[in-house]
């Protein structure tokens, strides 16, 4: 008995939280632009974890642009899975080798109101510091503040 039904793709939206491990604007040859992400999430505490991979040239694009989308960052993100994939085909010698870690890539990828994440911390920035606090039962015990007394010369401005 052979098949007459043609199949169609599910409805499969994968949710995820992940870490940023590389995003860069990819040219084409015909000079298209898009944003390529590869995230890592665990599923498992100490695990290797698995790479969550998704194009995009719209919204996301102009986050990246901006300093929004770096290294480290946490993210949330929304999509259709495309493929799941443990082997690659080294390009020298054919041979199919195992991925670091199994590879899911989703289209129709984005990051939804909330979904990004605390940002990785940034070495160069300096730590606020925060000033004293005055209470105002101390403030009156502390020498009041006098302002000189005014004069009819006149001021240069």
């Amino acid at each position: 008995m052979t098949n007459d039904y043609k199949t169609y793709a599910n409805f499969n939206s994968f949710v995820v939280d992940c870490r940023i491990s590389n995003s860069e604007i990819v040219t084409r040859k015909n000079g298209d632009r898009f944003l390529a992400i590869t995230a890592i999430t665990n599923g498992l505490n100490d695990d290797e974890g698995m790479t969550v991979t998704f194009n995009n040239s719209n919204g996301l694009m102009s986050l990246f642009e901006k300093g929004f989308l770096p290294k480290g960052r946490r993210i949330t993100v929304t999509g259709h899975i495309a493929y799941v994939r443990e082997t690659y085909t080294d390009a020298k010698s054919g041979e199919v080798r195992l991925l670091k870690r199994p590879e899911l890539h989703l289209v129709d990828a984005g990051i939804p109101t909330g979904g990004l994440g605390a940002m990785p911390k940034d070495e160069t920035v300096s730590v606020r510091k925060v000033g004293t606090v005055v209470r105002p039962s101390d403030a009156a015990k502390a020498a009041p503040f006098v302002d000189k007394t005014p004069t009819l010369e006149e001021q240069p401005f």
